[in-house]
């Protein structure tokens, strides 16, 4: 495309300043943001600055307020209010968009873009000398991955195209109603679940949240992994291989702790713990599965399980010993 020479000016003008604000910006939200948000910027290419200005929008194209933009992208919507505090505390804030929370421009039968968007400069530090990227304007949107998953897929057939095509766009307006929808469901999950419809439970899940309870029961917060219920699962599949019930599992654990003064082994994890209190407690059931033709699923045995002395680990086929010597 061709672009006019005083444009192209404008654009060089701007280029160098943005990419070192480029450069500071991604420093900044990259050392900051969450582990699990996903960063990425850009500068705007010369073919873009020049259909922006030409839209006739905007009264100093030498100030673009979105020469420089980057996105913040978040869990889900609950994280949004954090990421905005994240940039608010780490820039300084010149407008937002929407302009309040609360309110939008848009009516309730359509879905037109509208994440939020802060418009941002580094503001002045005063313990560091004035910079000439201080007073830059640069636009930071903040969404979630739901919302940039559907900007990436519907972005080429909505806002680059060759051709105007309502049927494409209606479909790319559809799936962003969808994706509100299932954004809405995730962050109101919790009261959700409680509706008559869904506040049911199967076998599967009862069972794991029994062995939850009995996991907190028997462990501090600080004692137990934070997926819990991985280890739980873990837990229900050794008992439903041996045939022990969860109330029982229970009894041999208080047991174990009063043989101790009201302690568990320290230096084991809780599964080490409900391996090494079923060989003392369920010893024959232990050696069935133990030794019983090659299963797909095995019992991990590490050195720090105590064993009864006339266990044979070359019997025990479905055990997988870790670092433990077999005779």
């Amino acid at each position: 495309m061709k672009v006019s020479l005083s444009i192209r000016e404008m654009f060089e003008d701007q280029l160098e300043l943005n990419n070192r604000l480029k450069a500071e910006v991604d420093k900044r939200i990259t050392l900051l943001k969450r582990p699990r948000w996903h960063y990425e910027s850009r500068v705007k290419d010369l073919q873009s600055f020049a259909l922006k200005v030409e839209t006739g929008r905007f009264e100093n194209p030498k100030r673009l307020e979105d020469f420089f933009a980057c996105t913040l992208v978040v869990t889900n919507a609950s994280e949004i209010e954090a990421a905005n505090q994240l940039i608010c505390k780490t820039f300084l804030l010149d407008r937002r968009r929407p302009k309040y929370a609360n309110l939008t421009h848009k009516s309730s039968d359509s879905f037109p873009f509208d994440d939020l968007r802060l418009y941002v400069t580094l503001g002045k530090d005063p313990t560091m000398p004035e910079s000439d990227l201080d007073d830059i304007l640069f636009e930071v949107q903040i969404k979630t991955f739901l919302q940039h998953a559907w900007s990436i897929a519907t972005h080429d057939f909505v806002y680059k195209s060759d051709s105007a095509n309502w049927s494409k766009e209606r479909i790319a307006y559809q799936i962003k109603a969808m994706l509100e929808h299932a954004e809405l469901s995730i962050q109101e999950v919790d009261r959700l679940a409680e509706s008559p419809s869904l506040a049911k439970e199967n076998m599967q899940t009862k069972d794991i949240r029994k062995s939850i309870e009995l996991l907190k029961k028997h462990w501090s917060v600080d004692e137990l992994p934070h997926d819990i219920r991985r280890l739980a699962q873990n837990i229900n599949q050794l008992l439903d291989i041996l045939g022990v019930n969860i109330n029982r599992l229970d009894r041999i654990l208080h047991s174990e702790k009063e043989k101790t003064g009201g302690n568990l082994p320290l230096n084991l994890s809780p599964h080490g713990v409900i391996v090494q209190s079923l060989f003392r407690h369920e010893k024959s059931k232990m050696l069935s599965f133990l030794t019983r033709k090659k299963e797909e699923v095995r019992v991990v045995i590490y050195p720090e399980i105590e064993l009864p002395p006339d266990i044979n680990p070359k019997k025990c086929r479905n055990a997988i010993f870790i670092n433990r010597p077999i005779p």
